[in-house]
């Protein structure tokens, strides 16, 4: 069994690309379209080994943003915060490195939870209409900057 993080890494490099995405030292993806900038960033915890994961959308029009930082993109979530409540406690587990787990079983947790939460929903969001959709559709947990709302109700 390894220490967790090369799976992690694993798990989202080999997904990434599935969807078009690009790494940038192993930690961030990003996906660019003409209206948005897709982003997931790998999150490690300053206090334990537990690592998160971050999804977040940069509307191409308030800035020329190459790379934005995921906590200042206009649309954001955390990536098991989406899931359902057992699907949600074992990705959590899976993205902890105390919790010790197969490879093989950590690897499939942490794939499933970023092919459904956070590749799979950012791979939708190549518009703004189409990003602010999917935040509707997943609800309380998805963070919207309000000139990002404000611009939805004048269209």
């Amino acid at each position: 069994m390894s220490d967790g993080r090369d799976i992690i890494a694993q798990a989202l490099a080999e997904t990434a690309s599935r969807y078009g995405f690009r790494g940038v030292r192993a930690t961030n993806f990003y996906r660019e379209w003409s209206e948005t900038i897709c982003v997931l960033n790998l999150q490690r915890s300053a206090w334990e080994p537990q690592f998160y994961l971050n999804a977040a959308v940069w509307f191409t029009r308030f800035g020329p943003e190459r790379r934005p930082k995921e906590h200042n993109c206009h649309i954001r979530w955390r990536v098991n915060s989406l899931e359902e409540d057992e699907q949600s406690k074992a990705f959590t587990q899976a993205l902890n490195l105390e919790h010790q787990l197969p490879d093989g079983q950590r690897l499939s947790l942490i794939t499933d939870g970023v092919v459904a939460y956070g590749f799979g929903l950012l791979s939708r969001c190549e518009s703004e209409q189409a990003a602010l959709r999917v935040a509707e559709e997943c609800g309380p947990q998805v963070m919207v900057a309000l000139k990002a709302r404000s611009q939805e109700k004048a269209d």
